[in-house]
């Protein structure tokens, strides 16, 4: 994984470019048993870093392809990935995990480092997550399964008719109520 010192970075700032392997991320997503991608291309970054004092920003570009699965008919498709980003970090201060530390305004708007290193690499992972969608769909207009017979809606209409799936709610009918 990419990482750089604080203390590499010229005044004029740096302008990197680097690529992270299929195999080299999987091992960093073996750390996310939630994951439910797959990167289907290396991830390119492109990325200016500057400084100022002990703080660095980080201006990039992430880059890939990635393997999702629709949630409603199950099937994986390919989805192109290209995202920009601003990022500040500053150093992250030292507290004892038991001190309650109350977040300032500042705080929350700002990323950070650890040990004068930026983890350039794991930035980059980071804004790949935030581009996925929530509900990741193969197709803008994709019908889904049936939920009685599991058939998938998008090839063909299924021929259970949509009935047989009994509600909860169906013994409310015959309930008769005193006025």
């Amino acid at each position: 994984m990419f990482t750089l010192k604080l203390d590499e970075i010229p005044d004029e700032g740096l302008e990197l470019e680097w690529t992270e392997e299929k195999s080299s991320l999987s091992g960093y997503l073996e750390n996310f048993p939630e994951i439910d991608f797959d990167f289907e291309d290396p991830l390119r970054s492109k990325a200016k870093v500057s400084k100022s004092g002990r703080a660095a920003f980080v201006k990039g570009k992430v880059e890939t392809s990635l393997r999702l699965r629709c949630v409603r008919c199950l099937k994986e498709f390919f989805y192109p990935l290209v995202s920009t980003f601003e990022l500040a970090l500053l150093p992250l201060k030292e507290t004892s995990k038991e001190d309650d530390v109350e977040l300032e305004g500042s705080d929350l708007e700002a990323g950070f480092y650890e040990e004068g290193e930026l983890r350039l690499s794991e930035i980059a992972c980071e804004q790949v997550f935030l581009e996925i969608p929530y509900q990741p769909l193969c197709r803008e207009g994709c019908k889904g399964l049936c939920p009685v017979c599991g058939s998938d809606l998008n090839l063909s209409s299924c021929q259970c008719g949509g009935e047989g799936f009994p509600s909860g709610f169906a013994v409310l009918k015959d309930l008769k109520l005193d006025r």
